[in-house]
């Protein structure tokens, strides 16, 4: 019997507010150890796509069709909820939102750890491992503070060592380094690069940034009016774009950056 095939794969999905499609028969997948961007323009439907990845879609918003897989198993809305945190890591756009501002970085770990019966000792071991691996040079430091008290670069690493603790084979990432500096934004991309080797992840990337995309994704899917225009290898669409929305995208991008971040 031939083994399902490993990933996690999106089939014709569409989206909708009352009559107005959001999201139209989108497709890609995201294989192990691999990292898709998904880029496009504010408005263009990725964040709405990866919210409906994890069952999390605004109340006025249904999804009308197509369908998600999971190394081959059809995931329907209440699989997706309960595979949340455990099969699919989220790290999303603004750290601050993603925290308590009441509760301790030490309480979220434990609370999440406890979903799968990691308490006391081991919890704790197992957060002050994870906060290692992410770059805190002294985790010891970290469980005791409030988010208030930590940078919004540190509160990233944070929430991705929390996004990582129930050890999920995807990682879906919501403009991860939007609300950074750019020294701490190529600090969480490396970091991003050595988990996604090193766990062989498969990493969902969303982004505006093209500079973003040519730094990290394998390949690249571009999105535009809720649809998916393009997909090609990351070398192949900076260098033979096929549509004209990406080829905007491009001249915009080398407009303000030059070309030196080719891939």
């Amino acid at each position: 019997m031939a083994e399902p095939m490993r990933g996690l794969s999106v089939t014709g999905l569409c989206l909708r507010a009352g009559t107005k499609s959001l999201v139209r028969d989108v497709s890609f997948t995201v294989a192990p150890g691999q990292v898709l961007g998904l880029v496009g323009t504010s408005g263009s439907g990725k964040s709405l796509t990866v919210m409906s990845l994890l069952g999390l879609l605004p109340a006025d918003v249904q999804q009308t069709g197509g369908e998600v897989r999971l190394d081959g198993r059809r995931l329907d809305p209440a699989n997706l909820s309960a595979i949340r945190g455990r099969a699919l890591g989220f790290v999303q756009q603004a750290p601050r939102g993603g925290f308590n501002p009441l509760v301790t970085i030490g309480r979220h770990f434990r609370e999440t750890l406890a979903c799968d019966g990691v308490r006391g000792a081991a919890a704790e071991a197992r957060m002050l491992s994870l906060l290692a691996e992410v770059g805190f040079a002294a985790p010891e430091r970290l469980p005791d503070l409030y988010p208030s008290q930590l940078s919004g670069g540190m509160l990233q690493r944070a929430m991705l060592a929390l996004a990582l603790s129930r050890e999920p084979d995807f990682l879906l990432a919501d403009e991860p380094t939007t609300d950074l500096d750019l020294v701490v934004q190529q600090q969480i991309l490396d970091l991003l690069e050595r988990l996604v080797a090193r766990r062989r992840l498969g990493l969902l990337l969303v982004t505006h940034d093209l500079s973003v995309i040519a730094r990290l994704a394998d390949h690249v899917a571009v999105m535009d009016g809720g649809s998916i225009v393009e997909e090609q290898p990351v070398a192949g669409l900076f260098a033979e774009p096929r549509h004209s929305r990406t080829q905007a995208l491009l001249r915009a991008h080398f407009a303000l950056y030059g070309e030196a971040q080719l891939p």
